[in-house]
């Protein structure tokens, strides 16, 4: 069974990670995408909120254990879109040695992310392995 509240957050020196069983992580994407009006869904050690704008992606941490997503429906597919593809390559993959991951971060010239934005990781936790403890990086 899926949930979207046992993702979870860590904040690490300026970069974001969101980390979760691909099933979970799934789950926070088809959640988010149901929603068009502002929307928070708790995780682990925070909260995944969710704005509808217009412009770019803009990641962002509200207060110490939101992390902040928002931009123009396109945009914000963006986001969505990762948390599926993490999953399915975690879901996939026969190299175990590396966690399935996704960086969400603005390059120069790129106009579908905000400059705005702080650094996101989105991690798979391998399905069939127990998720680290709170605080732990993967």
């Amino acid at each position: 069974m899926s949930d979207p509240r046992r993702c979870r957050l860590s904040v690490s020196q300026g970069e974001l990670q969101l980390a979760g069983l691909p099933t979970d992580l799934r789950a926070l994407g088809r959640r988010l995408r149901q929603n068009a009006q502002p929307v928070e869904v708790p995780i682990i050690c925070g909260s995944v909120a969710q704005e509808t704008t217009g412009g770019p992606l803009l990641v962002s941490l509200r207060g110490a254990t939101t992390l902040h997503v928002s931009g123009g429906h396109d945009y914000l597919d963006l986001f969505w879109d990762a948390l599926d593809g993490v999953a399915e390559m975690a879901e996939t993959a026969d190299d175990r040695r590396v966690n399935r991951h996704q960086h969400i971060e603005y390059f120069p010239g790129d106009e579908y992310r905000s400059a705005d934005s702080i650094p996101l990781v989105i991690v798979a936790d391998w399905p069939d392995e127990p998720a680290p403890q709170s605080g732990e990086r993967t």
